[in-house]
């Protein structure tokens, strides 16, 4: 199957797209970009979560923050920087707690921002009817 194919049909009925990374495993494989590239036009539903950053100590966090911004900005071609939610998201105690008010309030903003997307969802829909009939109009004039 094509998986690009696949990844774009996807992104075009859902309301939310979250690119998930490891604070030690940052790389962008050949794989993850293309399947990157296949949500063009959608990126506004993207949200990027680093997930395992009580893996690292402050110093580290930044660094590694710096570089994911510059490898998805390598990725994905947008005016807009891209939304990352920091934290460690599992049960399990922080390894380094010295971010623990970040990791918190993090996790406050990835999960407000879901509970959102039913508002979110009906006006998307109603701009997308309107993209739509845009479009309609475009190619009926020409």
């Amino acid at each position: 199957y094509d998986l690009a194919a696949v990844l774009q049909w996807f992104a075009q009925r859902v309301d939310r797209i979250i690119l998930l990374f490891d604070a030690h495993k940052l790389e962008i494989s050949d794989e993850f970009s293309e399947a990157i590239r296949a949500l063009k036009g959608n990126e506004d539903k993207i949200r990027v979560v680093l997930n395992k950053a009580d893996q690292v100590d402050t110093q580290q966090l930044m660094r590694v923050y710096g570089a994911l911004m510059w490898s998805l900005g390598k990725v994905i071609n947008t005016p807009e920087v891209m939304r990352v939610y920091i934290g460690s998201f599992w049960s399990e105690p922080l390894l380094i707690s010295e971010n623990r008010k970040l990791f918190e309030l993090e996790e406050q903003d990835l999960f407000l921002d879901l509970q959102n997307l039913p508002r979110n969802a009906a006006l998307r829909k109603l701009n997308d009817m309107v993209k739509r009939a845009r479009l309609v109009r475009v190619r009926g004039h020409c």
